[in-house]
């Protein structure tokens, strides 16, 4: 009935009133069955079709008592996304039905003024008023609050304590405690009641100190930058009701793969297991992928507490050698992780490629599997370059045939334009007091080229069967790179005697050109980590999105992410959207759940967005703490380094093992002043300048973990970096900050 009241209200130009709604539902009926009438059940179940649109904000009705889709108002809802300052933005879809049939789904972003936020905190689902004849985008209501945990300072008025949000974002909010804290004290709180608008009771549930916890300093970085903790009380009853085991009836209308030989690759450490992978040669000559992805959504529904948990928290976090995971160890290292001999439930997809890369078919189902291995990348690693690895051995041919496999797919990529860099991953390692003691450099070697291309292919796969299928989708959305930063990166080239024959418009126009540019900075040099980890900052930020605009650096037009469920609310959501809309036999369900994944993929596209940023803010800080902490065993000892920027502030340097710090304009001899333009930091009293790309002998003066700093002066500088074009402008600036 549904699928009428939303054909009628869309079609009609006015609100349409309820006697009005029934003579046309009966019409259309009619057009079905001649001999229909509308029954008073039909009434009943009508009126509570439009009570609980209205409720959830679908429609609108107005003060005469008629209905209209909500988008054909001023008003719609969506998340709200606050800023330190008490400003934000609202991100809302609408979807609709055009005259050709054809589905749309529009993104809407509206720029909420402070004045006009109306208490709404950032998290919030809110209902707007967009607008229009001189009115602002206006908050009108808060739906659903979303703040999760709190981190905060605890202060007294009386004898009652209160907390004080360190996060700016939630400054309007009044927190008491219901027990009695230390004043001055950093707690992490949850808001259990609320007495009125913004004024809230709070539990604490964790108080925080350096001195009793070494890992405290990274936790309460974590929850600075907004990561939820824990689970509720409900997700851990609903644990109760999840078996360890897989029964008969969990493989009901599931493909047997467990005759197959499929194994997991991951890093020595990994727990949560959420893909194997298998490979076949087939008789034409071609390869059979299999990619075996945990099918945590038989798990955990839609709607329950750990699924609330789940979407409250949008990713698993990792930092500092901590984890807190978007789902409980029972569940992320148990039921759902693809562990070695046992059986597990699975969406696997499967597909054949050819000797070029090029995919004949494809396949997605339901399935069950029992992994025969948990390979770790070192090994294979190891395997693949010849050398003996007990009770590996076995799996040499198949990994053979992996690797080249793995290759054909890549070179297909990069003929598809896409962006591949040539830095390494920093990672700190932890002694047991959980201190960073020592720093290494990961690269990608061919383990872990081969599961990247695996995942790749197939998320593109499963996100080219939905989209065919007219199926909504959460996609994984990467735009070009930033302009600006593009045009700032060749003149840096310039500054460092490497130009490049062509400019950002070129770049921008062809990803080859941008190819090319990627090859250029990657010849052997001393300059070239530092040049990609510049070039990478160019690169616009991945994020989620209905709006399927493609994915720049993998070269894929459509892309999403399946392959990691237990660790990303967006991969879940796929994986529910697989369920109830490919796999569903019934048509009516069907139809009815493409309707609702329009409505709500937006939400979780801006969750999963919103909480990603998170993370990496976290991951990016913590690393910054632990670079404090491990070279704090080396103060007053001397260090090679490369300039990588220059500021009015002082000079950013990266040492020879990717670290980094900084000298303080304060810490140099005399004074100094930037030039951006030739990326110099210029001395108005002929001491010296310093130049991006300069290769400078330094001692390390003073680390702060608490401020995130590493401090270096200059002993001497190995080798300056400058070209008599920029010498000019250089004296022009100079002059100017002498008169």
């Amino acid at each position: 009935m549904k699928e009428f009241i939303d054909y009628i209200l869309k079609k009609e130009k006015k609100p349409v009133d309820l006697e009005k709604i029934y003579e046309k539902i009966e019409v259309l009926k009619q057009m079905e069955d001649s001999d229909y009438t509308i029954s008073t059940d039909d009434m009943k179940e009508i009126n509570s079709i439009l009570t609980k649109g209205l409720e959830k904000y679908e429609y609108y009705r107005t003060p005469n008592g008629r209905f209209t889709p909500l988008f054909k108002t001023s008003f719609r809802k969506g998340r709200f996304h606050g800023n330190r300052i008490g400003e934000g933005f609202v991100v809302s879809n609408i979807s609709y039905t055009n005259k050709h049939g054809k589905r749309i789904v529009k993104e809407e972003k509206f720029s909420i003024e402070k004045e006009h936020c109306n208490h709404a905190v950032d998290g919030d689902f809110v209902l707007i008023d967009i607008g229009g004849s001189g009115r602002k985008p206006t908050v009108l209501k808060i739906i659903d609050r979303n703040i999760g945990n709190i981190v905060g300072v605890v202060s007294k008025i009386g004898k009652k304590s209160y907390v004080k949000p360190i996060d700016k974002k939630k400054k309007i909010l009044t927190i008491e405690l219901d027990e009695d804290i230390a004043e001055d004290s950093i707690v992490s709180i949850s808001l259990d009641s609320e007495k009125e608008e913004n004024y809230y009771i709070g539990k604490v549930l964790r108080t925080f100190s350096h001195a009793n916890d070494p890992r405290s300093d990274a936790l309460l970085e974590a929850f600075k930058c907004g990561m939820p903790e824990g689970f509720s009380e409900e997700s851990i009853k609903q644990l109760e009701s999840i078996p360890s085991v897989v029964s008969e009836k969990d493989k009901k209308y599931r493909f047997d793969f467990t005759d197959w030989e499929i194994f997991s690759i991951d890093g020595a450490d990994t727990k949560d297991k959420d893909d194997c992978i298998s490979l076949k040669l087939l008789p034409n000559g071609n390869y059979l992928l299999g990619v075996h992805i945990a099918d945590v959504n038989y798990y955990v529904k839609e709607g329950t507490p750990l699924d609330k948990d789940a979407f409250r928290k949008g990713t698993s976090y990792y930092f500092g050698g901590l984890v807190e995971p978007q789902l409980p160890v029972e569940l992320s290292n148990g039921i759902c992780s693809l562990n070695e001999g046992v059986e597990r439930l699975t969406k696997s997809i499967l597909m054949e490629i050819d000797g070029k890369g090029n995919i004949v078919s494809r396949s997605l189902v339901p399935s069950v599997i029992k992994s025969c291995g948990s390979l770790t990348y070192e090994k294979v690693n190891m395997l693949l370059k010849g050398k003996q690895v007990e009770g590996y051995s076995k799996y040499l041919d198949t990994l053979q045939n992996m690797s080249d496999l793995a290759y054909v797919l890549k070179k297909k990529r990069i003929l598809s334009e896409a962006i591949i860099f040539n830095r390494p991953e920093v990672k700190f390692e932890y002694d047991s007091n959980g201190k960073a003691n020592n720093v290494v450099l990961r690269y990608e070697d061919m383990a872990e080229t081969l599961i990247e291309e695996f995942m790749l292919t197939a998320n593109n796969n499963v996100a080219e069967i939905l989209t065919e299928a007219k199926i909504p989708c959460i996609y994984r959305v990467h735009d070009v790179p930033n302009s600006e930063r593009l045009e700032n990166f060749l003149k840096l080239l310039n500054a460092i005697n490497m130009p490049f024959e062509f400019d950002q418009d070129d770049i921008l126009k062809d990803k080859k050109v941008l190819q090319l540019l990627s090859v250029h900075i990657n010849k052997k040099h001393e300059l070239q980590s530092m040049l990609n980890t510049n070039l990478i900052k160019c690169m616009s930020h991945a994020m989620y999105s209905t709006n399927n605009i493609g994915h720049y650096g993998t070269g894929f037009d459509t892309y999403c992410h399946f392959t990691s469920p237990i660790r990303r609310i967006a991969d879940l959501a796929i994986s529910r959207i697989i369920d109830e809309c490919y796999f569903e036999r019934n048509s009516l369900k069907k139809d009815n759940n493409i309707k609702k994944w329009i409505d709500i993929a937006g939400d979780y596209a801006a969750q999963a967005s919103k909480m990603e940023k998170v993370e990496e803010e976290i991951e990016k800080n913590v690393l910054y703490m632990d670079t404090a902490s491990y070279l704090s065993n080396y103060v007053g000892q001397e260090f090679e380094a490369t300039v990588i920027t220059v500021s009015n502030n002082g000079i950013c340097v990266q040492l020879d093992n990717l670290l980094e710090g900084k000298i303080r304009t304060s810490n140099l001899n005399g004074e100094y002043v930037c030039n951006p333009l030739t990326f110099t930091l210029l001395s108005l009293n002929d001491k010296g300048n310093y130049y991006v790309g300069d290769r400078l002998k330094l001692e390390l003066i003073n680390t702060s973990i608490e401020n995130k700093s590493v401090d270096f002066i200059i002993k001497e500088k190995i080798k300056e970096n400058v070209i008599k074009d920029y010498h000019h402008s250089n004296q022009l600036i100079k002059m100017k900050m002498q008169k």
